[in-house]
């Protein structure tokens, strides 16, 4: 590996782009158990990786307009409601420019809060899967999930 090669490898793992992953899932039923597909694509180097995990939330948003005499104030808060992690693999390796893909089984109690969207308010889940390596994980970001 020339200077050139460690320089961008040290650069992928600070920002994160040494593996691009994705997620994502069939429609879901609060208390019932879903899978989650997680795929993870290695940039131009070997990516080192001690973990594959998951995270899963529920949110409530509320977004809202309150009408005075001095005019109109933007009301709007988010509310954390359900949140789990799922370990999905232990420590493992991705070649340069592999591809790999792992299954894991979900499920939200149907004690959580369930899904809804209203005219001022809403009630959701996302998930986020990554691979936990040195510097910045690699994530897939938040993905929202559907309701069946």
């Amino acid at each position: 590996m020339g200077l050139f090669d460690k320089v961008k490898s040290m650069a992928n793992a600070i920002t994160g782009n040494a593996a691009k992953v994705s997620i994502t899932a069939a429609p879901i039923t609060i208390g019932a158990p879903f899978e989650l597909n997680i795929q993870a694509l290695a940039s131009d180097s070997t990516v080192a990786y001690a973990r594959v995990y998951v995270k899963v939330r529920g949110l409530e948003k509320i977004d809202l307009h309150d009408r005075d005499r001095d005019g109109t104030e933007r009301i709007r808060r988010k509310e954390t409601t359900f949140e789990t992690e799922i370990v999905v693999e232990g420590a493992g390796e991705l070649a340069a420019h592999e591809n790999k893909t792992w299954t894991c089984e979900v499920s939200i109690p149907s004690t959580a809060p369930a899904i809804y969207r209203g005219r001022y308010a809403e009630h959701f889940y996302e998930a986020q899967a990554a691979l936990d390596c040195t510097g910045n994980d690699p994530d897939s970001g938040w993905v929202r999930l559907q309701h069946a």
